[in-house]
């Protein structure tokens, strides 16, 4: 998984992003969904086969303005925490870089306190809080406290 610190400050044409599993004895998926690409509402997504894109192989991809990368990896047997962590990774439309991992109840939150319509408020789970999350950057609205849309 992308486990990048995020970086607002650096703006580039398009990022590098590894697709690939922290522990690589765990199911992984990744998808890109491009910017020209529709997402569907976050209430209808159940999962990633809801995503409309083709599963990844492993290995480097590039994230150009506009794009999002999501990504799900099962946590270890072993772990005390079971079950299986998230990440959406953005590359926002001023060129910015910004990954999310697990717990994105703070982004919705930021999205519902910015005006975010009802329905793309709707849909529980943590992949339909990766498209809401999706969703807020296309629209333009800030995904973290420290992350305000610049105008271009």
């Amino acid at each position: 998984m992308v486990s990048a610190e995020p970086n607002l400050e650096q703006t580039m044409p398009s990022h590098s992003v590894k697709c690939k599993p922290n522990d690589s004895r765990c199911r992984y998926w990744a998808k890109i969904v491009r910017a020209e690409q529709s997402l569907p509402l976050p209430a209808e997504v159940q999962g990633a086969n809801d995503i409309p894109s083709p599963y990844l192989r492993r290995g480097e991809e590039e994230l150009m303005a506009g794009d999002v990368l999501f990504e799900g990896e099962a946590n270890h047997h072993r772990r005390t925490d079971r079950g299986w962590t998230y990440a959406v990774s953005l590359a926002l439309p001023d060129g910015r870089f910004l990954c999310l991992t697990s717990g994105f109840g703070a982004q919705k939150l930021l999205l519902k306190e910015q005006g975010m319509a009802p329905e793309q408020l709707k849909g529980a789970g943590d992949v339909a809080a990766m498209v809401r999350i999706a969703h807020g950057m296309r629209l333009g609205l800030s995904l973290t406290e420290d992350c305000a849309p610049q105008q271009s």
